[in-house]
């Protein structure tokens, strides 16, 4: 397959986007499009005549397999709707719109030129399994680097421009005398919004000896003395000992500030000669003593699914499900993960056995009738043996179906969805998926 140059007369709306449920036809997908989008598609549309598309992205396509010479859009369905919206304005008015959109879309359909936006690039696919991994990749997260990796709140000030509070924590970062553990943490999600508010504040700023002017965080103290308030403000915010909602106006800030204790400079060693903390080098500080390794600090997993546990999940919907999975805090949605757990597993299973030729249905006197959840478990654990698997490996899942006292035992998954009586705990949901990790991992491999 290659990248081709497409016009809109050749591309068609899937019709099974994930975005929306099943579409008949054509103008149903546009219709549930507009539904799912609203005021979101206002927006594109701005985007697209101001800037045309963005020439980092190619629509992924596949061949109609009803119309000679179309192209199914599996990847840009938004894009292709908000084009055939601006580009006939007529169409609005047959479809049901909110007033407010309709009314800007109408506007910018006065404005958009056809002509500066197509050919489109597009990328033709050979089927819908080879398009599941590059969509999966594209919209199920960063799966550890393999989807795309989103800029945190330090990378995004960095790309702005080099403000105080990003002064501040290069200073840090680079002279603070961090473990690899601690840069690692704020590397990962540093609220560099919230360090900014803390060195915008003038009473803090006094307190801790800096100041700022033309876009420039200064100081007259040696470097080893303003290097320790802003050293224990990065790493308080970074481990969460102080947050946004405990630094909301300037009295909270300030009785922050005044609780550094050692950590506040000695500012009767200011000098008078006024600089750039950013301009403070390796000279400018005394030799670090050697640091003392650090125990790494055991992580509290908050979701169902650990962070490190990376699972291929071709189909669209079990991926959306494993993202919920991923994403919900099992402390605030224990029934809905308990219910998305089993859902998984169910699912996960089906899709096993599918691949492998094995039915979901049982013969009976009475007619094919489908395979209740423990058997089909059953077959997918002798499947994975009889392709090599080590059985030790399934015996949490083999035996924890049939046990009571297990968390995967399945009258207990099926209680969670149907005894209203019934809740699940923490606990429970954890042990449950760490018995199951490895059986997901085989499937989704």
């Amino acid at each position: 397959m290659a990248g081709m140059d497409l016009t809109i007369d050749e591309l068609q709306l899937d019709l099974d986007n994930p975005r929306i449920s099943k579409a008949e036809s054509q103008r149903e997908a546009l219709q549930k499009i507009i539904e799912d989008q609203d005021v979101k598609l206002v927006v594109l549309a701005e985007s697209m005549i101001a800037d045309g598309l963005n020439p980092m992205d190619r629509w992924l396509v596949l061949k109609s397999p009803t119309e000679l010479g179309k192209y199914v859009v599996l990847e840009g369905n938004r894009r292709l709707a908000t084009i055939r919206l601006l580009n006939n304005r007529h169409m609005l008015n047959g479809l049901e719109i909110r007033s407010p959109v309709r009314k800007r879309l109408e506007e910018l359909a006065e404005q958009f030129d056809l002509d500066l936006i197509q050919p489109i690039a597009c990328f033709e696919i050979g089927d819908r399994p080879a398009a599941a991994t590059w969509l999966t990749q594209r919209h199920t997260g960063e799966n550890k680097g393999r989807g795309i990796v989103n800029w945190g709140g330090v990378a995004t000030a960095r790309f702005r421009g080099r403000d105080p509070a990003l002064q501040a924590l290069d200073l840090v970062l680079e002279h603070g005398e961090l473990s690899d553990d601690e840069k690692e943490l704020i590397e990962d999600h540093f609220p560099i919004s919230t360090l900014d508010r803390l060195l915008s504040t003038p009473a803090v700023r006094n307190q801790i000896g800096v100041e700022i002017s033309e876009s420039k965080l200064k100081t007259d103290l040696p470097a080893s003395e303003v290097i320790k308030p802003l050293r224990r403000m990065v790493l308080d915010l970074a481990n969460e000992t102080v947050n946004v909602s405990m630094l909301k106006n300037r009295e909270q800030m300030v009785t922050y500030t005044q609780k550094l204790g050692k950590d506040l400079p000695n500012l009767t060693k200011r000098t008078g000669a006024v600089k750039p903390v950013d301009e403070l080098g390796g000279r400018d500080f005394k030799p670090p003593p050697k640091p003392k390794p650090k125990p790494k600090p055991a992580p509290v997993r908050k979701t169902l699914i650990p962070r490190d546990c990376y699972l291929t999940v071709s189909n669209p919907k079990i991926a959306e499900i494993s993202k919920e999975l991923r994403s919900l805090m099992l402390a605030d949605y224990p029934h809905a993960i308990s219910v998305l757990f089993r859902v998984f597993l169910e699912q996960s299973v089906d899709h096993y056995l599918s691949a492998s030729g094995i039915s979901l249905q049982t013969k009976t006197p009475a007619g094919n009738k489908d395979k209740s959840m423990k058997p089909k478990i059953r077959e997918a654990v002798l499947e994975m043996v009889k392709n090599g698997v080590p059985k030790k490996d399934l015996a949490a899942v083999e035996k924890g179906i049939d046990d009571r006292n297990s968390p995967l035992f399945v009258d207990t998954l099926h209680n969670y969805v149907h005894n209203r009586f019934y809740s699940p705990t923490e606990r429970d949901l954890k042990v449950a998926w760490d018995n199951s990790q490895l059986f997901f991992e085989k499937i989704w491999k």
